[in-house]
């Protein structure tokens, strides 16, 4: 556990609240961790805006504040969900500063605002929309059309996130198996690669020896020049955004709508929760998992095949 005693000063009563979530960021950031690192600046800069730049002290942290910060975000317009990342956040900040003894009582400040998480509606595609995305005429829009095949290919390989295929290692190719670890999660997952994704793969895979990438989407065969994740995952989200237009979906489409939509493609094909669980890398399962063994690498694959199968039966496979 990172000491940050000396940086944020010894006295409990004078201890900013403010060098602590700076303190935390600087922590996640050393160690890799540039997501949460991310999440930690998000909201300290919101809280810096509500306070107009007045330092706090941890002393200073009520619930009666947090309830004010929470007014302040929803007023701005922000959705619950991000409310609540923003909340759980500073949550953890001052979490850190119990644990390391910066504060002498738990005052449960964060008690009376919302940090759970909010359900998300109609973020899965029913079968027929993605039917209609596999065979929709992108014409000569390459970017599209790879955008396109790439939303694809998360749901033929069991709803991987667009961040483990964007890593994804040609290392991580085997014997006719995608074997990876959840960037997220670092849950460990061995998936049978079903003909659908082996076409996608064949056809955009990088030929350059020097790219270890799979997929051209960190990296750019023509410039020969390694690409920035964010700028990535942005330039991914507005393709399938202009794909959402065109099919006239109700609510846009984004990175996460293919991993719920393997899932809910899942349980409407009557697999079971837990299988599904287990099929998608997940780390806090229910109980379940803690009584029942890893199911076997077979029963996940006839479960991929069975989803991709009720897409692709009357279609020709990409």
């Amino acid at each position: 556990m990172e000491n940050n005693h000396s940086r944020i000063g010894t006295e409990r009563q004078s201890v900013s609240f403010i060098k602590v979530v700076e303190g935390r960021i600087r922590h996640f950031s050393r160690i890799g961790k540039g997501k949460t690192a991310s999440n930690y600046t998000g909201a300290l800069r919101h809280f810096m805006k509500f306070t107009e730049g007045k330092d706090m002290t941890l002393e200073d942290i009520t619930t009666a504040l947090m309830k004010d910060f929470q007014a302040y975000l929803i007023a701005a317009g922000l959705k619950m969900n991000t409310v609540s990342l923003h909340n759980r956040m500073l949550r953890a900040a001052y979490n850190y500063a119990l644990d390391e003894g910066l504060l002498q009582y738990d005052r449960r400040p964060f008690a009376k605002v919302f940090t759970g998480q909010e359900k998300t509606l109609k973020r899965a595609l029913r079968e027929s929309v993605v039917k209609k995305i596999m065979t929709m005429d992108l014409g000569n829009r390459k970017d599209l059309r790879f955008t396109r095949d790439i939303f694809l290919f998360s749901i033929y390989t069991q709803g991987m996130a667009f961040v483990d295929i964007a890593h994804l290692k040609k290392t991580q190719l085997r014997n006719k198996c995608l074997i990876y670890r959840r960037r997220k999660t670092n849950q460990y997952l061995n998936i049978a690669i079903h003909p659908c994704a082996q076409a996608i793969i064949d056809r955009y895979r990088i030929s350059d020896s020097q790219c270890s990438y799979v997929f051209p989407i960190l990296y750019d065969p023509d410039m020969k020049k390694n690409l920035k994740y964010d700028t990535a995952l942005r330039l991914y989200n507005a393709h399938l955004a202009k794909i959402g237009l065109c099919l006239n979906l109700e609510s846009p489409l984004s990175s996460y709508v293919s991993r719920h939509t393997w899932a809910s493609l899942a349980k409407w094909n009557g697999i079971s929760n837990t299988v599904i669980s287990e099929a998608m890398g997940h780390s806090n399962v229910n109980t379940t998992n803690i009584y029942l063994a890893s199911f076997d690498t077979g029963v996940i694959t006839d479960a991929n095949a069975k989803i991709i199968d009720s897409l692709v039966k009357d279609d020709k496979p990409l």
